[in-house]
């Protein structure tokens, strides 16, 4: 195997959710989208997706929301094509924050393209009949 093949592909994560700071400060602050007209029901799917993403790094500390100072976790969760705090979930619930039409539209997709799976059990049977 050669040098290049041996090292892991690097793939790129479009973030979300990450509020600017004094060190970076061309990053939105989450008081900026708040919408109390965003529709609760939409709202919630929206967390729950981000609720269950992976993580992808745990750091050191806790962040705290910059709206209400609840502590909001110490993680970065990933589906593999964006990445978010792990608190991201309760700035949407709790406050409305609205987050871009284009990563809504991805949750969207991504819970569809799971509910249309095919589901097939039959590896599974014959697997547990063996045992």
């Amino acid at each position: 195997m050669s040098e290049a093949e041996a090292r892991p592909v690097r793939r790129r994560v479009r973030l979300i959710g990450f509020w600017g700071t004094a060190e970076s400060d061309h990053l939105p602050h989450p008081a900026a989208l708040v919408d109390p007209g965003w529709d609760e029901a939409e709202r919630h799917q929206v967390a729950g997706y981000l609720e269950d993403g992976q993580i992808a790094a745990e750091w050191m500390g806790v962040s705290r929301c910059r709206l209400c100072d609840r502590p909001n976790g110490s993680r970065d969760l990933t589906d593999g094509v964006y990445l978010w705090p792990e608190g991201l979930a309760h700035y949407v619930v709790e406050h409305a924050v609205r987050l871009p039409a284009e990563f809504v539209e991805h949750v969207e997709v991504s819970l569809q393209a799971l509910e249309d799976l095919e589901r097939d059990s039959s590896w599974w049977r014959e697997n547990a009949a063996r045992t």
